[in-house]
């Protein structure tokens, strides 16, 4: 609170007047560089799910006698892109005078990569954390690699070039994530260099968890049980580290000798762009990835009376009111924003526990997504409820025209089109059109849940393979907590204005009344005229017509893989699965798929199961003035 000051930057030049630690010597022998091990194997993901890695996590002894003068770098990769609440960063600026930060880039992404949408927000956040370490008077080492050996190859080369003795990073906890950083544990090794791993990407790190098989106020592997286990654990999650403590020791840093070679953000083969259309404007437009850009959305967020959390229990699935959601995904997908940093901001906020009861919880959910990976590492595109996968979707023809029309957002149901083609053109759907999208595609189109799955992952800008599997798994009915519920494509609450429609689907916009925005089937031939509409013309016929059939299909369809897969149902029709360590334990079953041990739907399903399924039938709605 002294006059003056007032940034990170006054704060240091006062630190160092005040005088630097000590400094204690300590130097790694480092030995020669070998040859790096072959590809990962399918054997390598299976063990991911049993045996955790060997990971160490606390800063050397050392520290509290002063900053080593030996050489850290610390990785940054796409999950933990900023500075503030860094447990990487700061166990690096903590411990060591001389810190090179490192990002490595691989072209070849897999299937379950950095893709599409997310390529274009994870680097404009790299440019500005570019700009934020320039600032500090640090450089951000980029390289390219054609695949992951390449990279492992390339953090060698740099550690060999500078005579760094120690290499820091967060764990990303994917599949993926965990086979590579394993060879670069191996290979750092090998030849001396310190390893220290730490996680900055979740509230808790999923490989401490463990969770009990059986029924524990909730079935394994849903939010209560796993959050109460978190929180018995584990306590509350931790406070965010002030940043102006690791911003001051960051500018206090002593330089390479030399800078290892690199070439800049702008020069990695990351979001390249071809072709005329240029889809990433309209993503980087509206999607501002630095730091202080997720900060100024939190705090709008938090601090508006009229929006955003103070609305949030009410008004979260409106998709017709824009800032209904907090829209921070993308900030908590690739680290621009601590979800610690969220989590204590709301926390401290005016807001009553029951006001913040939602919102919260769905931080939550992320992290129970990554402990589900961690049990499942296949879990992205094989059912966790292993005989889920002999499920009969629709066949291959029919599949390819649904998919296509589903994709492009033109099904001919208006609230999916919107959500579908806001998707494509900017990378983002609220998550209550999201669930709308993914019901209809598995419940009514009949497809697969993973084509879904992957088509979410290649469009949205928080493109998160774990959530988005979570999600998608229990719309397709195989994941661990099925939904219980069916989402209509045809009274689409998610818009009772009938604006967001309007606004995606323009086709639709003079026709006078929401209700035939949302169902221009039902409009009246002259009304359809007066708008411009022409069904299977202007604006495409329903993709499919009877709604109530091709629900009963895909009940029927999951109840015949079920009676050909007894074995996994236990005696009150609930599925079993078995877990990592072996053990089955039971998962909730919706009651319409519940079945005894002779195939027999339960007694008190069979009297629900002829009320079920499609919206009702409705009757043609007139414009207002002319009934």
């Amino acid at each position: 609170e002294a006059p003056g000051i007032k940034t990170e930057k006054d704060v240091a030049l006062v630190r160092k007047l005040l005088g630097e630690n000590a400094v204690e010597n300590n130097v790694v022998e480092k030995k020669p560089i070998e040859a790096l091990d072959g590809d990962s194997s399918t054997k390598d993901i299976a063990a991911l799910a049993i045996t955790p890695p060997s990971v160490s996590t606390t800063p050397n002894k050392r520290q509290k006698k002063g900053r080593s003068p030996e050489t850290c770098i610390v990785v940054f990769g796409s999950h933990d892109v900023r500075l503030r609440d860094n447990r990487a960063v700061e166990l690096a600026a903590q411990g060591y005078q001389t810190i090179i930060p490192v990002f490595l880039w691989t072209r070849n992404q897999g299937a379950w990569g950095v893709t599409g949408a997310l390529q274009v927000v994870l680097k404009e956040a790299l440019k500005s954390l570019e700009g934020s370490l320039r600032e500090l008077g640090l450089q951000l080492v980029c390289r390219n690699a054609d695949d992951e050996e390449g990279t492992t190859r390339e953090l060698l080369d740099i550690v060999q070039n500078t005579d760094a003795t120690v290499v820091c990073w967060n764990r990303e906890h994917t599949t993926e994530s965990r086979l590579l950083e394993s060879k670069r544990r191996q290979a750092l090794s090998k030849i001396g260099v310190t390893v220290h791993e730490t996680q900055s990407s979740l509230l808790y790190d999923p490989e401490k968890i463990d969770l009990s098989s059986g029924f524990h106020g909730g079935h394994w592997g849903t939010l209560m049980p796993f959050l109460k286990s978190c929180k018995k654990s584990f306590g509350e999650p931790p406070r965010p580290v002030p940043h102006h403590e690791t911003f001051r020791l960051l500018e206090d840093s002593k330089l390479p000798k030399t800078w290892p070679e690199s070439v800049s953000v702008d020069e990695l083969e990351l979001a390249i762009i071809k072709g005329r259309v240029k889809w990433d404007a309209p993503i980087r437009d509206r999607f501002l990835m630095s730091e202080e850009d997720a900060i100024k959305a939190l705090d709008s967020f938090v601090e508006s009376k009229k929006t955003g959390l103070a609305k949030y229990e009410k008004e979260r699935s409106r998709a017709d009111k824009e800032l209904a959601t907090s829209q921070l995904s993308p900030h908590l997908r690739i680290g621009t924003l601590s979800p610690n940093e969220l989590y204590w901001r709301t926390k401290d906020s005016i807001f009553s526990d029951d006001e913040l009861k939602t919102f919260s919880r769905r931080l939550f959910w992320r992290d129970l997504a990554y402990y589900q990976l961690k049990c499942f590492p296949e879990m992205r595109n094989q059912s966790i409820r292993r005989h889920y996968e002999s499920t009969e979707w629709v066949s291959e023809e029919e599949e390819k025209r649904r998919f296509e029309a589903w994709k492009t957002g033109n099904t001919g149901f208006p609230i999916v089109d919107a959500g579908m083609r806001e998707l494509y053109a900017t990378g983002w759907m609220t998550q209550s059109v999201r669930m709308v999208v993914a019901s209809f595609l598995v419940e009514y189109l009949r497809v697969s849940w993973v084509k879904g799955c992957e088509w979410f992952h290649y469009t949205l800008v928080d493109a998160d393979s774990a959530i988005n599997a979570m999600m998608w798994q229990n719309a397709g009915k195989s994941g661990i907590d099925q939904w219980n519920f069916i989402l209509s494509p045809v009274t689409a609450s998610q818009d009772p204005s009938g604006e967001y429609t309007r606004k995606w689907v323009p086709e639709l916009d003079k026709l006078p009344t929401p209700a035939l925005v949302h169902r221009p089937w039902e409009a009246p031939a002259y009304v359809l005229e007066e708008a411009g509409v022409t069904l299977g013309h202007s604006y495409p016929e329903r993709i499919v017509l009877d709604l109530k059939s091709e629900r009963e299909k895909s009940v029927e369809s999951t109840l015949h893989m079920r009676r050909q897969s007894i074995e996994w149902n236990n005696d009150r029709g609930y599925d079993l699965i078995t877990l990592p360590n072996g053990k089955r334990t039971v998962v909730f079953t919706k009651k319409e798929y519940r079945i005894d041990n002779e195939g027999n739907l339960l007694q008190d399903v069979k009297s629900q199961t002829a009320k079920k399924s499609a919206p009702k039938s409705r009757k043609k709605v007139a414009p207002r003035g002319r009934r």
